[in-house]
């Protein structure tokens, strides 16, 4: 579904039509989970449907030092928060000891979700969070916390810095930007495509497991998530 290239209500029916087979395959047992249920079908025009590309990524990787706010950035493509869940996360919301944030919101599935850091990264969270034991960890140079508004002007200066075209795209009430702070989490999305793991342990990094799913499986099992970032 995320490489059609057809629109809102294509998608619509490739969903309807796996929930279909699914309704099929559960009475004769040939699996015990609808997993058609957690697919999403995002509208046309959806914000940050651009992925920032693997290469941009590791242009501001390479300049996280330099450019202000590269390195939330990066790190915002490597742990899949939506912006304001990044913006939201405290320094008590990290374990050291798991190397692991617990944060998020918006979705029963996306809240207190645990999401373990990847390697590439580890020296930009523990720069982030340097001797301070409270306060947002991906803040202003001076501690402060950063508001939505600052983040995505930081985020396209950022973009700019490393020679990353982001063009504005429509026009009218449908102009936006080709990239925006929420193309970090469709870059996180990509990252896990390309990883061989259990879609339960992926949905439970991503936040896109629902209630249900969250009773199925009950047990968080910090190491299977982190064998998952630990290959991005």
């Amino acid at each position: 579904m995320d490489e059609c290239p057809k629109g809102k209500r294509t998608k619509q029916n490739m969903k309807a039509l796996a929930g279909l087979l699914y309704k099929f395959a559960i009475p004769r047992r040939y699996t015990d989970l609808n997993m058609a249920q957690y697919l999403i079908v995002t509208a046309d025009d959806s914000e940050g449907r651009s992925a920032l590309s693997l290469s941009a990524v590791d242009a501001l990787m390479q300049k996280a030092d330099k450019i202000p706010y590269a390195a939330h950035v990066v790190c915002q493509c490597y742990l899949g928060f939506r912006p304001s869940e990044l913006l939201a996360l405290q320094i008590e919301d990290y374990s050291p000891v798991l190397r692991a944030f617990t944060g998020g919101s918006k979705t029963d599935a996306g809240k207190d979700r645990i999401v373990t850091v990847s390697p590439k990264i580890q020296h930009l969270i523990d720069q982030q969070i340097g001797t301070r034991s409270t306060g947002a960890v991906f803040c202003g140079p001076d501690g402060s916390p950063l508001n939505i508004k600052s983040y995505r002007l930081a985020f396209y200066a950022a973009l700019d810095a490393v020679g990353v075209s982001n063009p504005v795209e429509g026009e009218g009430d449908a102009a936006r930007r080709r990239y925006t702070p929420h193309s970090c989490r469709h870059t996180f999305a990509t990252m896990l495509k390309n990883v061989q793991a259990p879609d339960k342990d992926k949905l439970r990094l991503i936040g896109h497991t629902s209630a249900e799913m969250l009773r199925h499986y009950q047990a968080v099992d910090v190491e299977a998530l982190r064998r998952i970032t630990d290959a991005f």
